[in-house]
């Protein structure tokens, strides 16, 4: 009886000594951030999806690309709600179908950030609506609540035996709530307050992901202030600065920060939209009386962007630190000129085009994005 018990206290103590080992590991593990800009769910998305079996068809060349990852971020820029018709203009009514949630989320998104300058667009009701489509979806949405003071989050998720904190701010919006009493609202950017913001949620977190939506349209490169307040947050708490606004890529920084590396990719451009829709691979000639919206190839080109953390004692250190380039195919022209059967707009990595269209792209990308970050054509 005596071997007996003394045996399965060994046992015991070599179970538990195999399951600390595993905490340590799991502990130590990396956290892969994925992530890349504004989901624009244009009219002419919404009308691409329905002739080619639902917007599943739009976001489907993006699952080979967040398996990889532990978490998949996006700026969705569209409310999920159709209370107000969609109209195009400048700036533009946007509003998408609920069934946009489940395609994100078929296609691995895991985080969407929904304080942008369009999230009033649907009127306040339409925000509620997004945070509901989105959570009967299975997806965690940051930058919005019914209290200005934690619109902004943070929002905790778990992985890896890592607590990553995600926090999201706009700095404009285009339309008011339209609302009375108590209403859903966005995180507005003000940077003292953000920063405050930041510094709180490290208090409980591994690793903090900060979501800006800022600049101005097609803007080529950040402002001294947008560098001032992305390094703020940085210094405050912020592991990684992920910006959004102006519909073209801009640099990517990696840097010290008091907690070991950190990024700042000061804009992702767009993941998918119907802007460029006028362009077309090897167009030489940019029109100047058509609108930067409808011709920049630039508003075609995006990234995904692929950050890795890891704990090294009570440092942060990056392990993966890479950027996917990105096209988004939309063939209206040929569409409205009867040379193609459906209206085709969809998301996929550069590398599944042709040799004409990534040797056109893969420059302006690399260029856009800077040397700080390895580009994978």
């Amino acid at each position: 009886a005596a071997a007996a018990a003394e045996a399965e206290a060994e046992a015991e103590a070599e179970a538990a000594a195999e399951a600390e080992a595993a905490a340590e590991t799991e502990a130590d593990g990396e956290v892969i951030i994925g992530a890349s800009g504004d989901v624009l769910v244009h009219l002419k998305v919404i009308e691409s999806a329905a002739q080619n079996g639902g917007f599943e068809h739009v976001f489907a060349g993006l699952r080979e690309l967040t398996a990889q990852d532990t978490l998949a971020f996006a700026n969705l820029e569209t409310p999920l709600s159709m209370r107000v018709p969609p109209v195009t203009g400048d700036p533009p009514i946007l509003g998408a179908p609920a069934e946009v949630a489940a395609a994100l989320a078929s296609a691995g998104l895991d985080v969407l950030s929904v304080a942008n300058n369009h999230a009033f667009d649907q009127m306040s009701a339409g925000l509620t609506d997004t945070l509901g489509a989105l959570e009967g979806a299975g997806l965690t949405a940051v930058g919005a609540d019914m209290e200005a003071a934690t619109a902004a989050g943070p929002v905790i998720v778990e992985r890896n035996g890592m607590r990553i904190a995600f926090l999201a701010f706009t700095e404009r919006l285009n339309r008011g709530p339209v609302a009375n009493g108590r209403y859903d609202q966005p995180a507005l950017f003000v940077p003292d307050d953000a920063c405050a913001k930041v510094a709180a949620a490290r208090e409980g977190a591994d690793l903090v992901v900060v979501s800006v939506h800022w600049s101005f349209d097609f803007a080529e490169g950040p402002f001294r202030g947008q560098r001032r307040h992305a390094h703020a947050l940085v210094e405050h708490g912020a592991d990684l600065v992920l910006g959004h606004g102006p519909h073209i890529l801009q640099r990517i920084e990696r840097l010290e920060s008091p907690r070991g590396d950190a990024v700042i990719a000061y804009s992702l451009g767009n993941l998918v939209s119907n802007q460029g829709l006028r362009y077309f691979i090897g167009r030489r000639r940019l029109p100047d009386t058509l609108h930067p919206a409808v011709i920049l190839p630039t508003t075609r080109d995006g990234v995904w962007l692929r950050t890795g953390f890891t704990r090294d004692g009570d440092r942060l250190r990056l392990t993966t630190f890479e950027a996917i380039p990105l096209w988004t195919e939309n063939n209206f022209l040929q569409w409205a000129q009867g040379q193609a059967p459906t209206l085709d707009i969809r998301v996929r990595p550069l590398r599944a085009f042709s040799e004409r269209t990534r040797a056109e792209r893969i420059a302006p990308i690399t260029e856009a994005l800077g040397d700080a970050v390895r580009v994978f054509p």
